[in-house]
């Protein structure tokens, strides 16, 4: 018999209607996400000769930083140079990745991203061990590798998100009951280097307060009160160098549904070499294997992948699909749950008893 891993799964008490009920709807979920749509939005990269690319200008911004000048005059000049928007605030990044970047250089910062990624991949390889035989971590470690190595290229890395993305998948990696300090500093570290991720800081908080893991909660307040001083002054500095004259955001309002979604979570993985059915597909049992896997490291996972998903379906903009990034590193690991939690719901489907994890 084949070992498909020893995981407790949501479906482990499903009668034969539910697990029916469930593979339905899963089954549902996946044609309707790769039936065909002509006029579906595509993720637009900013890099025509007219403009400037939002790589360029994270480029030419930390090279300035670089040579010593600082960092909000510098910003508000590169994005009046390719025409960006200057207002509200939150168009000016943080100044953690190009005070950094700055500081040591491109090249160093290259190989931090790529230890970085190693360690990520080393504490979700301990993380699987008690739950997956080893032909189950090499899978789902094959597909972290695969989301992982878009992240460390280094025009990549330009990308705040990439930094934020390997943050995030260590924290949520690191993270165990009464043991968070690890996880608390590398989610506060990414939430330093992108604001997007205070979505997910949110949540850690929640479920840390549902768990009744109180000193773990505090821990995200605390991060939650330094950000909070930290984002106002850099609304402070940003009000110092922004003119009346200057461009105002169109919003973040597009609604442009969830296909868009898949599509950015797929350009930006490797699922991105698959056809475009079966990459929807891929994402969508990902998501459905991170989801039925009864503990909270999988439950986070799974709330982190749904929660952006509908950040990109609601609030993103073509030109903003590199939102997706955030969810890259663990995008289709999920996939490793997949057989397990599909043979649980057919044995339910067909009224035999569970096997105990």
């Amino acid at each position: 018999m084949v070992d498909l891993g020893s995981f407790p799964t949501r479906f482990d008490r499903f009668g034969r209607g539910a697990a029916i009920a469930t593979l339905l709807a899963l089954a549902v979920a996946i044609l309707v996400a790769i039936a065909p749509t002509p006029d579906a939005p595509k993720p637009k990269v900013r890099a025509s000769e007219a403009e400037q690319s939002d790589l360029q200008l994270y480029r030419d911004i930390t090279a300035r930083v670089a040579a010593g000048e600082a960092y909000y005059p510098v910003a508000a000049d590169e994005l009046r140079k390719g025409s960006y928007p200057l207002k509200p605030f939150v168009t000016f990044r943080a100044p953690t990745h190009a005070t950094a970047y700055g500081l040591v250089g491109e090249t160093v910062m290259v190989v931090l991203e790529g230890l970085l990624a190693l360690a990520v991949l080393v504490v979700w390889w301990i993380r699987l061990i008690p739950v997956l035989p080893l032909r189950g971590r090499a899978a789902a470690l094959i597909l972290m590798v695969g989301g992982t190595a878009t992240l460390i290229e280094p025009v990549t890395g330009l990308f705040h998100e990439s930094w934020a993305a390997l943050l995030m998948a260590l924290m949520i990696g690191l993270r165990r009951p009464g043991h968070a300090a690890a996880a608390i500093i590398a989610g506060g570290l990414a939430l330093m280097v992108r604001e997007t991720v205070l979505p997910m800081i949110l949540v850690m908080l929640g479920l840390a307060t549902i768990e009744r893991c109180w000193r773990e909660a505090a821990g995200w307040a605390a991060v939650l009160g330094i950000f909070a001083v930290y984002l106002t002054w850099h609304a402070g500095m940003v009000a110092t160098v922004v003119r009346p004259d200057d461009l105002a955001s169109p919003g973040w309002q597009s609604f442009l549904g969830p296909r868009f979604a898949l599509s950015a979570f797929s350009a930006v993985s490797s699922a991105t070499v698959l056809p475009k059915a079966l990459a929807f597909a891929a994402i969508i049992l990902s998501i459905f294997g991170w989801a039925s896997v009864r503990t909270g490291w999988a439950a986070r996972v799974a709330l982190m992948m749904l929660g952006y998903g509908a950040m990109l379906a609601l609030f993103a903009r073509p030109d903003t699909f590199y939102w997706a990034l955030l969810i890259a590193p663990l995008s289709l690991a999920g996939l490793a749950f997949v057989p397990r939690a599909i043979a649980v719901l057919v044995r339910a489907a067909r009224g035999m008893a569970q096997q105990p994890a």
